[in-house]
């Protein structure tokens, strides 16, 4: 007869201790785990009251407070980029490019009337304009003269980066043309004038994507 296997050592699992580094470490790497994720959290929360345009506004105009709305909005560290209240706003301050309606006002966008590079031209247009062409849009302005000795008419482009300030589409008669009010490089001005002087033709053409996504 043999003898039975001896039966197999059992191995007995240690109690933590609280006085154990490993588990204090542990510990304390949840807890600031749950700290920090709390402070994220609370951060993307957090919103910031900031000026929103109500209407299109266009280079040159006066910013008031009819033309403003406040919103609160998620920016986080861009905040300061952005416009807060109405006393961040000097008096008789004026937009210094276009804000389409809902757009956020930021601080670049307010500055002063002599600071604006742009002037104010109205052109007399002989057609209809196509739809892209409406206030705060970009547009070219070209110039067609008459040819000489039976030539045919030439067309040059005149002013490549133009804002639409006003349309007005005259009488419903036809009593009286449309007229473009466009603002226009101060530099650029004369080329303008000459033109008009000369009785050419002036054609204000929509620059396609220029007014960007509007909802």
């Amino acid at each position: 007869m043999t003898d039975a296997a001896p039966a197999p050592a059992t191995m007995r699992l240690r109690r933590p201790r609280w006085k154990d580094p490993r588990l204090v470490v542990g510990i304390a790497l949840v807890l600031l785990s749950i700290l920090l994720g709390s402070v994220l959290v609370s951060r993307l929360a957090e919103t910031t009251t900031v000026l929103a345009a109500r209407v299109d506004i266009v280079p040159g105009d006066v910013i008031t407070a009819d033309k403003l709305t406040a919103v609160d909005v998620r920016l986080g560290e861009l905040e300061g980029l952005y416009v807060r209240d109405l006393e961040a706003i000097p008096e008789g301050s004026v937009a210094m490019q276009t804000v389409r309606s809902g757009e956020l006002l930021t601080v670049s966008a307010v500055g002063q009337g002599t600071e604006v590079p742009l002037r104010p031209v109205v052109l007399p247009v002989e057609e209809s304009v196509a739809q892209s062409v409406a206030p705060g849009g970009q547009v070219e302005l070209w110039r067609t003269r008459e040819g000489i000795d039976g030539a045919p008419p030439t067309a040059e482009l005149l002013i490549d980066s133009a804002v639409v300030r006003r349309v007005d589409e005259g009488s419903a008669i036809g009593m009286r043309s449309m007229t473009v009010e466009v603002l226009v490089p101060a530099e650029d001005v004369p080329l303008v004038l000459e033109a008009l002087a000369e009785d050419a033709r002036l054609d204000v053409i929509g620059v396609p994507g220029a007014q960007g996504a509007r909802s």
